[in-house]
């Protein structure tokens, strides 16, 4: 159950030796398969320059428009690789082609988890939705045959693929061939159908800007670039201090290698964006907002708060501010991810459902499918339980 706990979030009892070992180092070495199980036209880029391998292929698809969300882009899959290896774990890609393009690009990534080599979408835990890269005329086979080759038994026990939408393009293959668990919902506002958050704030909102008010003029400013890259450092190290306080664990803040890799994003200047929404207070910040953006999507991804205004909740003005933002900025949709919470229901009408798959490929990947069942109980329980409880929990799990 300890172990359980931290499956969904955290790499747990990674087995440091292993990932260090001559195994995983050969495994490092770049090379390209052509595997035989599935089809001579898929491909599979296995080693630190897997996606440099793949990069005109992804670049082709995603400019196709066949990246679901900011989460299956090139450019975060850099920026995730550099991550991963650092953590010993093994870029492995399947790119299915057809008429000698490239129809479908599985990008996943070996790790340890209860000592087995478990296959994950790369960028995992960075990556908030997990998908297929999918180009135009992508059928339903030419994602089976991306499936096939991610799960093989001779390179893993188990696959856990965590976060994926109902919609997303992988989901159909998933629903057939692996498990279901930890169902959730990422709430979002359809921007276009919803009035502005000024037309007829709700009381307890128009309480908070109220009292902030009061303590200087407010503004909100979206930034990025070097702007946003100067903000996100604050916005960490706020939302550390937050964790550390409550005993919290987290699989992104606080790690210097996924902190590293956010950094490094906030320098993109492709299509897709990290962008950072900050409340001030007379020129103070109050709160921030860590967004992605990509077409006509904003994803929050971290909010932070200034202590010092918290009793007056400037995270509510804030979402509300950037909620305008967005529709003054062209922006049709805003997305909360998952998990889903009274407070993000409090924005948001609408969710979408979002589901991890497990499915083991070895007898032994049997324990991780147990432990992905158990992982959501055990989690809410972790929760409640008072914080001065929680660090031996979190020591007993290897935290």
């Amino acid at each position: 159950m300890i172990a359980a706990l931290f499956l969904e979030d955290f790499g747990l009892l990674i087995d440091a030796m292993a990932s260090a070992s001559s195994t995983l180092a050969a495994r490092l070495h770049p090379r390209a398969v052509v595997t035989d199980c599935v089809s001579p036209a898929v491909a599979v880029f296995q080693g630190a320059n897997a996606v440099e391998q793949v990069s005109a292929d992804w670049q082709a698809i995603e400019s196709a428009g066949g990246a679901a969300t900011p989460f299956q882009t090139l450019a975060m899959a850099r920026a995730a690789t550099s991550a991963h290896l650092r953590r010993g774990e093994v870029p492995r890609i399947a790119v299915v082609r057809r008429d000698g393009g490239p129809v479908a690009i599985l990008p996943t990534v070996l790790v340890r988890q209860f000592g087995l080599t478990v296959v994950r979408f790369l960028g995992d835990p960075l990556i908030q939705y997990g998908d297929v890269l999918c180009g135009p005329g992508t059928a339903k086979h030419d994602i089976e045959a991306a499936w096939r080759a991610a799960a093989d038994p001779a390179v893993a026990h188990a696959i856990h693929f965590r976060k994926v939408r109902a919609d997303a393009r992988i989901a159909p293959v998933l629903k057939d061939e692996a498990t279901a668990s930890n169902h959730d919902a990422a709430p979002f506002l359809d921007i276009a159908r919803t009035p502005s958050c000024t037309d007829d704030e709700p009381r307890q909102l128009r309480r908070s800007r109220r009292k902030l008010a009061g303590l200087g003029a407010l503004r909100l400013d979206v930034t990025q670039d070097d702007d946003a890259r100067a903000h996100l450092r604050e916005a960490l190290a706020i939302k550390s201090a937050w964790l550390a306080a409550r005993r919290l664990p987290s699989s992104v803040i606080g790690d210097g290698d996924w902190e590293d890799a956010l950094i490094e994003l906030a320098g993109n200047g492709g299509a897709m964006r990290l962008r950072v929404a900050v409340l001030s207070i007379s020129g103070r910040p109050a709160a921030y907002e860590v967004a992605f953006t990509a077409g006509d999507r904003w994803y929050a991804f971290i909010g932070a708060i200034v202590e010092e205004f918290a009793r007056h909740s400037p995270g509510r003005v804030q979402v509300a501010d950037t909620i305008d933002y967005c529709r003054a900025n062209g922006f049709a949709r805003y997305d909360l991810l998952a998990p889903s919470d009274d407070v993000k229901r409090s924005y948001c009408s609408d969710a979408v459902a979002v589901v991890d798959y497990v499915h083991a490929l070895r007898p032994s990947g049997y324990l991780l499918s147990t432990a992905a069942r158990l992982s959501p109980a055990a989690k809410a329980l972790f929760v409640r339980l008072p914080a001065r409880l929680r660090p031996p929990l979190l020591a007993l799990a290897g935290r």
